[in-house]
């Protein structure tokens, strides 16, 4: 079971790096086998920069493949390839109270660009989006807009709902929890995804308008 989905995901936390002294999230997502997806930090900058290079150097001389979070259930992170994260950052006014901070932050280049050619995509979301009707509505367009950007197939927009539900029975749109933030998980490189949408067609489930 991922440890992040001990963690209540609506609460704000700010959470240690222990592996990481001075640096604290507000946010994290995971996959299923702990990969990183998204992470948002807050530190000093020369702590912040410091994390930065400690991601693309190699652990015998000093560098971060994994990382723990000080949080009730102790997320642990993997951190994988870091060329597929993609980086931002922004700086705080010098006036506040805390002086200058920067807050940085990563996150797996699915969530920018589907990757057309392996047909995998990740949707971000905050957990209280799919609270309330008008955001779940809203929520729905969006991943249907995903869907059909990363499938092969032409998929006309009468068949959203039967398509979804097709598509998260099968395990190819799963969805993912972390703290602050959620995502859907698309993955429809399955030779399996042309039957089942043929299959559907045959049953006349899926039907043309008009």
């Amino acid at each position: 079971m991922n440890p992040l989905n001990q963690i209540d995901a609506t609460r704000p936390a700010l959470m240690p790096i222990p592996d990481a002294p001075g640096l604290f999230a507000d946010a994290v997502l995971t996959d299923e086998g702990n990969n990183l997806l998204f992470l948002s930090l807050w530190g000093r900058d020369t702590a912040v920069q410091e994390f930065r290079a400690r991601l693309s150097l190699p652990v015998r001389e000093g560098g971060l493949d994994n990382f723990r979070l000080e949080a009730e259930g102790t997320p642990f992170v993997q951190v994988g390839n870091p060329e597929r994260l993609v980086t931002d950052s922004g700086r705080t006014p010098p006036q506040m109270i805390f002086g200058s901070l920067v807050h940085l932050w990563l996150y797996d280049r699915l969530a920018v660009e589907p990757d057309r050619a392996n047909r995998r995509a990740l949707l971000l979301y905050r957990p209280d989006e799919a609270s309330a009707p008008e955001g779940e509505t809203s929520l729905r367009h969006r991943l249907w807009s995903q869907v059909t950007e990363t499938c092969h197939l032409p998929l006309l927009p009468e068949w959203r709902d039967t398509v979804l539900a097709a598509f998260e029975a099968a395990g190819w749109i799963k969805t993912l929890q972390g703290v602050g933030l959620a995502a859907y998980a698309l993955d429809l490189g399955d030779d399996a995804v042309e039957n089942v949408v043929s299959r559907l067609i045959r049953e006349r489930r899926l039907t043309a308008a008009g």
